[in-house]
């Protein structure tokens, strides 16, 4: 519960402050949809820093959202890879399918109780960052053999 209410309350800041910062915006510059992001935002603000058991009901749908988009983003970085013709893609697209496979269940069965909530949440999280890393080590070293190639390629020429 302490944790769920830190989260909520860190939450609520992050939206609640670019919302104060939208809502000065528009009184400098009268500029309408500044007016309309910065209530909306001041409003979910609110929300989250009083309401704990509000987060906690939408924080799995949020992160559920958060791995599908970020699996399809290193889906398609995997695909450029097997667009790119480097060998070792094969990985990378393992890994975004599982992120985006977490994403799906975070999302499909976000209650099966608090305690299971919770725990299901950190081993998302444990098996995301773990994948994360993986996924990161194998870009960056195809994208440094693939920069060292294209170098030899340019002296020979």
């Amino acid at each position: 519960d302490m944790i769920i209410n830190i989260v909520s309350v860190i939450m609520g800041i992050v939206v609640l402050v670019p919302g104060i910062i939208s809502l000065v915006d528009y009184f400098k510059t009268k500029y309408n949809p500044n007016l309309v992001i910065g209530v909306v935002a001041c409003i979910i603000g609110v929300i989250f820093i009083f309401n704990s058991k509000f987060v906690s009901s939408i924080l799995p749908f949020l992160l559920g959202i958060y791995f599908i988009i970020d699996g399809i983003s290193k889906l398609q970085y995997a695909l450029e890879l097997r667009k790119n013709k480097v060998v070792n893609y094969m990985p990378s697209v393992l890994v975004a399918i599982l992120i985006l496979v977490c994403g799906v269940l975070m999302i499909v069965n976000p209650f099966g109780g608090a305690l299971a909530i919770t725990q299901v949440i950190g081993i998302f999280m444990i098996i995301y960052s773990a994948l994360d890393i993986y996924s990161a080590v194998i870009i960056k070293k195809e994208i440094k053999k693939a920069t060292e190639e294209t170098v030899v390629y340019e002296i020979k020429q």
